[in-house]
């Protein structure tokens, strides 16, 4: 799980030309909730969170331990736009969806995506670093987990992240994530760390996580 440095993976979709629009297409996407937590809301990307995404993108410490690409530009923005409201539509309940905290303020987004396996879901998150620390990566982390498992049924999570990250392993065993040895994501050395339906028991206690 990309954690609090936000190391999520994502194609890489911060070059190239925008498709151009469907004439019957609507203005924006509807962006419709996932689902709320005690602190949180999770909802759908539309074309009115662009400059939102792209805030995010160009912050230096949050693109710092990224696997993939930031996105960085109104190219790419529109680009995870479209591809998460595809993923919205030919496979519901997984995604890209925007955090928005309790004040109603864009902290960033999470998102569970089967991008370079279809059979193999990554649980993902990426934040500002405003709300690093504060526990937001761990209650999403948790309320996609439920979803995952409860609703979606899926028999396994996978979170990944830089090998040189220290803040995301440790979030990921308090969701009850076990190492799974070391791959490699768009030419990076990456940490992967599985969590299976029958092993989820909800946020751990640290001493239990360790």
């Amino acid at each position: 799980m990309p954690g609090a440095t936000g190391c999520g993976i994502l194609p890489d979709m911060t070059s190239g030309p925008l498709p151009p629009p469907s004439a019957a297409a609507p203005r924006d996407y509807p962006g419709a909730d996932l689902l709320r937590t005690r602190r949180m809301r999770l909802r759908g990307l539309r074309y009115a969170d662009i400059f939102d995404l792209q805030r995010l993108g160009r912050d230096p410490r949050t693109a710092q331990a990224l696997l993939d690409a930031p996105v960085d530009n109104v190219a790419g923005a529109c680009a995870l736009i479209d591809t998460a409201n595809r993923v919205y539509r030919e496979r519901p309940g997984l995604g890209v969806w925007r955090a928005d905290n309790e004040r109603g303020a864009f902290i960033g987004f999470f998102s569970l995506m089967a991008e370079l396996d279809p059979d193999e879901v990554e649980i993902g998150t990426r934040l500002l670093p405003h709300a690093w620390g504060r526990g937001y990566a761990l209650e999403g982390g948790a309320a996609l987990c439920e979803h995952a498992f409860g609703d979606l049924r899926l028999p396994a999570l996978v979170g990944l992240c830089d090998v040189r990250n220290r803040s995301v392993p440790p979030l990921l065993a308090r969701l009850g994530f076990i190492a799974d040895g070391e791959t490699v994501q768009f030419g990076n050395r990456a940490l992967r760390m599985v969590l299976r339906r029958e092993d989820w028991r909800g946020i751990l206690r640290r001493e239990r996580a360790c």
